[in-house]
């Protein structure tokens, strides 16, 4: 039998820095100590203060902050007022002209709208642009309180208003009926003029004989000494205009006196 020859033995050194050849000429691995390895490692405290890693976590927190933000503003849900029908340019608005819808968006386009909370300072104002069914109201589609036209308070009989139908926003004409010697006399003293209020009848009088006050806005103030002589010497009937026949002219009507 062959004689067997020893395998070649693999010999581990600590203490030498660098590796060196073994005493039969072939190379040798050599083993760290524990405390050799943690010496060598650098420490977290000394990682975290190099500039790079530094900056990668300040980049996530810039991130994290920025991300919450979003989120907090896009989930967060506000009230706020939306057309429950088609709204016209120079209408006035009423409660029934509303509803309330929950939206949610950013600081900017939020504070554009008007929230349900201030239902009660827009209604009776005007509004300059139309707003679609649906739409949530912009403050930018009210008219600006400096381009209000002039208002006109008439005092009319309950049943001579359309008997308590009249509603702000209705578009009426004013007949006036004067009584002399010579006859009555009836004629349009103005046409067009939109309702900005009515009054409610007032408690306790017969609604046959109790007068409210209808305001009017009044573009033309030409015609506010007419509107003043019907209130005080005339009798006063509004005509709710509508239609295509709300143009069509109206001549005057006269009734001459008996002898």
């Amino acid at each position: 039998m062959a004689e067997r020859r020893p395998l070649p033995q693999m010999r581990f050194r600590r203490s030498a820095d660098v590796d060196e050849p073994s005493e039969n000429g072939k190379p040798q691995l050599r083993l760290r100590s524990p405390e050799d390895v943690a010496r060598a490692r650098p420490s977290v405290r000394r990682r975290l203060a190099r500039p790079l890693p530094l900056i990668g976590v300040l980049l996530v927190v810039v991130a994290l902050t920025g991300y919450w933000s979003v989120y907090s503003a896009t989930t967060g849900r506000t009230p706020v007022l939306v057309a429950a029908h088609d709204l016209q340019a120079g209408a006035v608005l009423r409660p029934s002209d509303f509803r309330t819808a929950e939206l949610a968006g950013d600081a900017g386009t939020m504070a554009s709208l008007v929230p349900e909370r201030e239902l009660e300072t827009v209604l009776g104002q005007e509004l300059a642009a139309p707003v679609p069914q649906g739409a949530p109201l912009a403050r930018a589609s009210l008219a600006s309180s400096g381009s209000k036209a002039g208002a006109f308070t008439l005092v009319v009989p309950a049943l001579r208003a359309l008997g308590g139908a009249l509603r702000p926003g209705d578009r009426v004409t004013v007949l006036a009926t004067f009584d002399s010697g010579a006859g009555a006399q009836a004629r349009a003293i103005a046409r067009g003029l939109r309702v900005l209020a009515v009054g409610a009848t007032p408690e306790g009088l017969d609604r046959a004989s109790a007068s409210i006050p209808v305001t009017v806005a009044l573009s033309d103030p030409s015609l506010a000494a007419g509107l003043a002589l019907a209130n005080t010497e005339g009798k006063i009937d509004l005509l709710r205009e509508g239609g295509p026949g709300s143009t069509a002219p109206i001549p005057p009507a006269s009734e001459r006196g008996g002898s």
